[in-house]
């Protein structure tokens, strides 16, 4: 058969001196070449620069890059001001601020790559007002790839990878101006830091990819030009590249010399600190450039040199692995008379960690400075030490990409964070050294400030001796002295030497024992500042929270003096003002601030714990009291206070750990993880239980939290439960009447894996957050599940002791934790979280595939963090500043990178992996939360290695009459990387169910999709590393399905096999995506390929055997196309006509662009498939952009709008293919494409690309991808 080809791809010239050439190209004509893409609508990417700004504004800002994007935060709200666009195909790296421009001259400065842009202050102030939403026409190619910036009044320079210096400004028409300037030899750079330090003067410090640091100067003469450069040292001693180099400001030491140090990081993970100090000696005044080997380690020229050990004053190794960044962060301390030095460093763990650098002359008196002991055994005598002080692990994933930071005097740094999370996180540090008193004040640059000091968090320990010296200091009436009970006083004369004599050995002398001492036992908090403690010899100690701690002491009735002696159990009920306490004989007391211990009541038995039940729909509390091997709990009526208790009779070997109620149903929690549903008439058996420990793992529950319910008579409550696996739930209860009375109903809904686990201990809700607490390792952590983030972290030691935490009230979480540790009392109070989020992020690596729910209403992203991210998008056209992506939900059950997720409908979602991974989820929607996401099932048939990986899958709804017992299933196929298809028939009340295998050969298999169920006959397609496309056939007949099944393996003693019935060569090698849609009788089978090439098959529904008819463009894109979509919309025309009509696809690639290509299908003269037609084919670009996402994993379509429909099919096929769209985006490694939803022609599809990072594009009915 002939093929004609219809090609219409506009020219680009080919440049006459190779690719740089090109990239000097105007993005302008390139553009109004090929794209009609409509518009960029939002990037959710790595953040690769920040800087504060404060110039002539009331408030602070926060600038940050995000792809090709400068956004413009308010740093006080957080609030998004204004974006704009300020290269076309270029990723912003750096920002610079001229704190001091004259009126309208150089403000910022911004590169990115070899690209540049200046702008003045009213240029930016129209950013601002978002009069201006675009300055890529502005910016500037330079020679070479640009590191770093520093500016002076009108002008900057620049440092280049090949540690060149440029000079740019504006000439008198405002137009830049590019300069070079004297260098010194040229290197090849990873960093680069550059101070216009006077101006005279130009410092660089440059660090090389061989590991050297060279550190330079260039000088400028009064008139403005630039004179010779001299290079002033190399440093030698990283073991690998380095990554980052920063120079300090002027630090003052003793006798007011001044000097700068310089830090550096490298791919050795140490941080090292160098003398800048130029004095002829250390220097070695006119040392003339040599050859020199690499800078990895120690060279052998200088073997025997004084320079690298002198100059290298302290070393330490940090951070999990590399180490991008270090920045200084210096001020002085008035009470000691000496600059306090600080480095704050980034790294590839997505921490920000604080040293303390401690100069010779701050070094303790006990180290001799003569030869200061060397930091590590390296064979260098540092003169330095760097202490590790803090560390902040406000983002997630890996990398930390950028930082800003601004000095608030008084030793405080407001510091600013981006990393590949698109996280942007701010928080303060205050200067610290070790030993240093927190009550020290600081100056900045020498200047004094009666600025307080920073008091958002506070840590105070007390003994109980402190404490009671407390009443000693104040006279307190309270004092008593504190005498243990007879039958604990131990005591021993002093001991009496026997008798030596030579006939007897001597006995040895007896010890005297201890006396015991008195500690602190049990906490509660009686209010949210003030709280309660016992002490093992049975005292009561109230301590009130403020500036300072308040202690008194309380005293049990005369009646129960001794209750609390050795063994007590504290309750608190803040809301309430009230604590309650209780000790081995039974006794129950209550305490309210002002009043006297009273007695409410008695339990039989030794109290086991105490639980506060809160009813939210009767607004009740209670007290509900457990003992010691009893099968009764006793609930106490609080409020309202009545003389009312109920006695509920315990299921077997159940262990109360938590409770809640809802209208007076009492629902109880146990140790091994079970529940129990008690009606108040009915306290002699639970009316429903629930049991399952697959679910809970047999942990204890900790918390049981009652949700509010949407209306006042609902079908079923809901309740949201903690417990010690590391994981909250929320389970569903519903309620009816049967013969035997009223019972229940339990079943999960939602199952939460927060990071900070595997002890989650309590939760509640604020302003809609859902706020947990717990313990990760040694430390306490309140974590914002909700949003993603840590409020506190507190490094305590562990689960194992006593403990309290009360959240302040509108704090977002925060509070004050009371804790014994080493027998003593810590207080951490802290008045606001940790950070605050500028804006939130999401994953933190590479996301390698997306897939939007049948409604449109959710979006799934997987990555090779291992997690599941679902996201709710909003299209609002009206404010291009207000958030698209909500995240809903993050899933953490992966244990290796994720391949492929699928919806079925928005019930379903299903996600496969590595280690042969796959998993069934199920989606419901939860009243006052959001929505449930809870694993129904798992890979059926694991292998015993588990070493292989589930690529891709598809899912199809069964026929009714093909489901086992008539119940509603689906048909799954799953490819896995050995190229074995395995395919199940499932529901959640039969499980899996083998219904056929198959092998296609040692390739890997790469995608499958069912196209196909006619005749009760499956027909499916895979792709795989060979480039091949085979079609599938799978009998689904009644014998092999629900008959003689076995049903705990999942398998038919004999599945059937597939039949492969035909198998195209398409690709060169592996096919990376494919999109199907089925029309008129025909399937088109769009794929992309690692030839990077695009192909579109053309198959007849009805002879699937035969040969499609393929069309391929070898050259689609530069590298291999990752995703790809059929938009569906575009199936509009019911003409077959060349160029009217026909379908449009969407296709990225690891070349970071997204293109829009316009296939035209029509009806032929002669009939398809009789050899006498023909299929004519032409191909146009409609559109080609640039997109930020590196990496590209996927693409999806958001947004569809028309109406499906595309001719009969009758005739033959012209098919005519125009590229629509072709735009570069700054998404990395891009990992997969999606259509997002349809909002009709005038909005077009929005195209979602997924990578390193995530970006929406508008693709226009008319105008082609924007």
């Amino acid at each position: 058969m002939s093929i004609k080809l219809y090609i219409d791809i506009p020219a680009v010239p080919k440049p006459d001196h190779g690719h740089s050439l090109l990239l000097r190209a105007s993005a302008s004509e390139k553009r109004n070449a090929v794209t009609k893409i409509e518009r960029h609508v939002h990037t959710l990417n790595p953040v690769t620069a920040l800087e504060f700004y404060t110039a002539g504004i009331e408030s602070r800002l926060l600038l940050a890059a995000e792809g090709s994007f400068l956004k413009v935060f308010n740093a006080e709200n957080s609030k998004l001001i204004s974006q704009s666009e300020v290269f076309h195909e270029q990723t912003i790296h750096g920002i610079a601020v001229n704190k001091g421009s004259p009126e309208n001259g150089l403000e910022l400065v911004i590169w990115g790559g070899n690209s540049l842009i200046l702008l003045s202050r009213l240029d930016f102030e129209q950013i601002l007002h978002a009069s201006v939403t675009s300055t890529a026409g502005r910016a500037v190619k330079v020679s070479d790839w640009i590191l770093d910036v520093a500016i002076w009044e009108s002008s900057c320079v620049l440092v280049t990878a090949h540690n060149a210096l440029l000079r740019a400004s504006f000439d008198k028409t405002h137009r830049p101006v590019i300069e070079d300037l004297p260098s010194p030899s040229e290197s090849i750079l990873y960093s680069a830091h550059v101070v216009w330090d006077t101006p005279e003067q130009i410092l660089v410090a440059a660090g090389t990819v061989f590991g050297e640091i060279i550190y330079w100067r260039g000088s400028v003469a009064e008139n403005g030009s630039f004179g010779d450069v001299q290079t002033l040292f190399t440093f030698t001693g990283h073991e690998g590249s380095i990554f980052g180099v920063n120079i300090s400001p002027i630090i003052t030491g003793h006798g007011n010399e001044q000097t700068r140090l310089l830090a550096s990081c490298s791919d050795d993970r140490a941080i090292r600190i160098w003398d800048l100090a130029e004095d002829a000696e250390k220097r070695g005044v006119g040392e003339k450039s040599t050859l020199r080997e690499t800078g990895f380690g120690e060279n052998e020229r200088d073997a025997g040199t004084s320079l690298p050990g002198e100059r290298c004053l302290a070393m330490v190794m940090g951070h999990a692995s590399r180490i991008w960044g270090v920045k200084f962060l210096v001020g002085i301390s008035k009470d000691l008379g000496f600059p306090l030095v600080n480095v704050l460093s980034l790294g590839e763990d997505s921490t920000a960690q604080q040293w303390s650098l401690e100069l010779a002359e701050q070094v303790d008196s006990d180290v001799e400075m003569g030869g200061v002991e060397p930091v590590f055994n390296s064979g260098t005598k540092h003169t330095a030490k760097l202490t590790h002080v803090d560390t902040y692990a406000f983002h997630s994933g890996k990398h930390i990409w950028s930082s800003g930071l601004v000095s608030e005097g008084n030793g405080i740094f407001h510091i600013a964070t981006g990393g590949a999370d698109g996280k942007i996180s701010k928080y303060d540090i205050k200067l610290a050294r070790k030993g240093l008193s927190a009550t020290d004040t600081y100056t900045q640059d020498s200047e004094a400030t009666n600025e307080p000091s920073n008091s958002d968090v506070s840590l105070s320990a007390w003994d109980l001796e402190e404490v009671l010296n407390q009443f000693s200091l104040h006279g307190s009436d309270n004092l008593t002295t504190l005498q243990p009970a007879p039958d604990e006083t131990i005591s021993d004369p002093e001991p009496t030497l026997e008798s030596i004599s030579d006939e007897s050995p001597p006995k040895k002398k007896k010890k005297a024992k201890k006396a015991p001492q008195d500690a602190f036992n049990r906490y509660a908090f009686v209010t949210t500042s003030t709280f309660i403690t016992t002490t093992t010899f049975g005292r009561v100690f109230t301590g009130q929270l403020g500036v300072s701690t308040t202690w008194n002491e309380v005293f049990l009735p005369q009646s129960g003096k001794g209750d609390l002696r050795s063994y007590s159990i504290v309750e608190g009920f803040p809301e309430l003002s009230t604590a309650f306490l209780a000790g081995a004989n039974g006794n129950v007391y209550s305490y309210q601030p002002g009043n006297l211990i009273g007695d409410i009541g008695k339990v039989d038995g030794k109290v086991a714990d105490m639980f506060k039940i809160h009813d939210i729909q009767a607004n009740t509390y209670c007290l509900l009291v457990t003992t010691l091997s009893s099968k009764v709990a006793t609930l106490f009526s609080v409020k309202p206070m009545a003389d009312h208790t109920i006695q509920y009779t315990l299921p077997d070997d159940f262990v109360v750990t938590a409770g809640g109620m809802y209208n007076g149903m009492l629902i109880l929690g146990s140790r091994k993880g079970s529940l129990a549903i008690y009606h108040p008439q009915h306290p002699d058996q639970p009316i429903c239980t629930w049991n399952d420990q697959r679910f809970s793992s047999g942990d204890s529950f900790t918390t049981i939290l009652v949700l509010p319910p949407p209306t006042e008579a609902p079908e079923k409550i809901y309740i949201l439960t903690t417990g010690r696996n590391g994981v909250y739930s929320i389970f569903s209860l519903g309620f009816y009447s049967s013969n035997e009375g009223l019972s229940g109903e339990i079943h999960p809904v939602h199952c939460g894996t927060p990071s900070f686990g595997p002890m989650i201990e309590a939760a509640w809700f604020e302003d809609g957050d859902l706020i947990l607490y717990g313990f990760k390792s040694k430390n306490f952590v309140v974590w914002n599940e909700t949003k993603q983030y840590e409020i506190t972290s507190v490094d305590c030691g562990g689960a194992h002791r006593s403990y309290a935490y009360s959240a302040l009230n509108n704090s977002a979480g925060a509070g004050h934790f009371v804790y014994t540790k080493a027998s003593r009392l810590y207080i951490h109070s802290q008045s606001k979280p940790s950070h605050e989020i500028i804006k939130p992020g999401g994953h933190g690596r590479e996301i390698k595939t997306t897939a939007i729910s049948g409604d449109k209403t959710f979006i799934a992203t997987g990555a090779e963090d291992t997690a599941i991210r679902i996201w709710e998008y909003s299209d609002d056209s009206d404010s291009d500043l207000s958030p698209h992506f909500t995240n809903l939900a993050v899933v953490q059950s992966h244990t290796a990178g994720i391949q492929h997720l699928q919806w079925h409908n928005s019930t379903y979602l299903l996600s496969s992996g590595g280690n042969e991974e796959f998993f069934i989820w199920s989606i419901s929607t939860i009243p006052s939360f959001g929505i449930g996401v809870i694993c129904e099932a798992s890979c059926p048939d694991p292998s015993a290695d588990q070493d292989l990986r589930i690529m891709s899958f598809d899912v199809t709804s069964c026929p009714i009459h093909l489901s086992p017992d008539g119940q509603e299933s689906l048909i799954i196929s799953l490819a896995y990387s050995d190229s074995t298809i395995r395919c199940y028939i499932y529901n959640k009340f039969t499980g899996y169910i083998l219904i056929g295998t198959g092998n296609y050969t040692s390739s890997c298999l790469t995608q499958i999709a069912h196209l196909y169920i006619e005749n009760d006959t499956l027909c499916l397609l895979t792709a795989s590393t060979d480039g091949r496309v085979p079609i599938w056939n799978l009998p689904l007949t009644h014998q092999f399905i629900g008959e003689d099944l076995d049903m705990e393996n999942s398998f038919h003693p004999s599945p059937p096999r597939l039949e492969m019935i035909s198998t195209s060569k398409i690709h060169q090698n592996a096919i990376k995506s494919l999109d199907v849609q089925e029309h008129g009788g025909y399937i088109f089978v769009v794929t992309g390929g690692d030839d990077n090439a695009l192909a579109i098959s053309i198959y007849q529904s009805s002879n699937m055997a035969a040969k499609p008819q393929i069309f391929i463009l070898r050259k689609a894109h530069a590298a291999a196309i990752t995703g790809i979509s059929i938009l569906p919309s575009s199936f509009s025309s019911h003409s077959f006509n060349v160029g009217e009509g026909g379908f449009r696809v969407v296709s990225a690639s690891n070349d970071q662009r997204v293109k829009e290509w316009e296939v035209s299908v029509g009806a032929g003269k002669k009939g398809y498939g009789d050899g006498d037609g023909g299929l004519e084919v032409g191909i146009r670009n409609r559109g080609d952009v640039f997109t930020p996402v590196a990496d590209v994993g996927d693409l999806a379509v958001l947004v569809g709008g028309g109406e499906s429909g595309y001719g009969d099919g009758d005739g033959g096929l012209e098919v005519g293919i125009r590229n629509r769209g072709d735009v570069f985006t700054p998404v990395a490694d891009v990992g997969d494409l999606a259509v997002l939803v349809g909002g009709g022609e005038s909005v077009g599809e929005r195209v979602l690309v997924v990578g390193n990072g995530m970006e929406v594009w508008g693709v226009g009915g008319v105008g082609g991808v924007v």
